[in-house]
């Protein structure tokens, strides 16, 4: 953002970028792993954080927090997380808190067989071990792979797969400053700054898109075994 805003304003603007955290740490659901380069980060980028703090309402001319105190301002931003697609409350069926769909291990929605589940709709086991997929590119191309195959092998009565996805990765954009990327659920850092930044673009202009009009490549982009990390 104070990129984004020196781009509208001039080079010489100067801009106030505030981010107010409910917690009392930066990134909460990201663990301590990439926290202080998140934070170094920011405070290079000169973004100030405004931790352990609700808000409670927002008007035409700011932010006014939890604890009464009031953040004027131009532009406001609310990030409010995901939420699965209304289409899963059609389905008669157990739903996590995101409204994701309880699904077996091939990806069958928990009591309801004849359905299968991918993606951002999928509250899906990713291991033994108790982690579950994110709404993110990462996992739903998995997912859909294995749910794709899943479903008309069902209706072609041969071998279905079940999901699994080991490995997981972080990659996170940090404007001008690069990224960061993170391996394991406990989410160690691996690579930080301009490194990350260009796997970040490469991830989002080359992996998450589809494969050309080329059959051997769909083919081998659908292939259930194929994992993106």
């Amino acid at each position: 953002m104070p990129a984004r805003l020196r781009q509208v304003l001039g080079t010489d603007a100067h801009v106030n970028v505030i981010v107010v955290e409910r917690a009392d740490v930066i990134g909460p659901d990201l663990g301590p792993g990439p926290r202080p380069v998140i934070e170094d980060a920011l405070r290079e980028l000169g973004v100030t954080l405004k931790l352990g703090a609700g808000v409670a309402s927002i008007d035409a001319n700011g932010v006014l927090l939890a604890d009464g105190s009031r953040i004027d301002g131009a532009t406001v931003i609310w990030t409010a997380g995901l939420q699965a697609n209304e289409l899963t409350q059609q389905i008669d069926a157990e739903r996590d808190r995101q409204g994701r769909l309880h699904v077996t291990p091939e990806l069958r929605v928990v009591g309801q067989d004849r359905i299968f589940a991918a993606g951002d709709t999928a509250f899906a086991a990713t291991d033994d071990n108790g982690n579950h997929a994110l709404m993110s590119c990462q996992h739903a191309m998995n997912l859909g792979r294995s749910a794709g195959h899943n479903a008309a092998a069902d209706l072609l009565d041969i071998a279905i797969i079940p999901y699994d996805q080991v490995g997981y990765v972080t990659c996170l954009d940090l404007g001008p400053w690069g990224a960061v990327l993170t391996e394991g659920w406990d989410r160690k850092v691996k690579l930080a700054g301009k490194e990350a930044k260009d796997l970040k673009r490469q991830i989002n202009t080359i992996w998450i898109y589809p494969p050309r009009a080329d059959l051997a490549e769909a083919f081998a982009a659908a292939d259930p075994t194929r994992r993106l990390v």
